[in-house]
């Protein structure tokens, strides 16, 4: 059986500080937010995903999204390099983590931006939008390493 892995990151207590741009920001029941979370890593698991637990980030409001610090295909991990420089600080753990997990590591130079949460993979094929968060330069170091 091909090992499936799952990085997980738990919400952070500042999550209702979080960037919302596109709907009504709404409070958040943080409560709620980290049943939710275990509800969903214990799916994975059910599911026989091997869940990777990344340190938390409480400082990092949004943290709790950890697929946005990277794109993983096959044994690269392509560090995400965020346009909101907010976010910045949560690829640090997250790195390390696929690191010790043993990833060619591949980083996002600058001027490029990527958020990982642009990053559609279907089969072989990697489609990436660009937006606010991912620039054209970011686009094209994805297509370098991934070709």
């Amino acid at each position: 059986m091909v090992s499936r892995k799952a990085l997980v990151r738990r919400p952070s207590p500042r999550l209702s500080e979080g960037i919302v741009e596109h709907i009504e920001p709404v409070p958040v029941d943080y409560t709620l937010a980290v049943e939710q979370w275990e509800q969903y890593v214990a799916v994975l698991r059910r599911y026989e995903w091997e869940t990777i637990e990344v340190a938390r980030a409480d400082d990092c409001p949004d943290s709790v999204f950890v697929e946005d610090t990277m794109v993983v295909y096959h044994d690269i991990a392509m560090i995400s390099r965020p346009g909101a420089l907010s976010r910045r600080p949560e690829i640090v753990d997250a790195e390390r983590t696929v690191e010790r997990l043993g990833y060619s590591i591949h980083r996002i130079r600058e001027p490029g931006t990527l958020d990982g949460g642009d990053v559609l993979k279907v089969g072989e094929v990697m489609y990436v939008g660009r937006s606010e968060r991912t620039s054209a330069a970011g686009a094209a170091q994805m297509r370098e390493t991934f070709g």
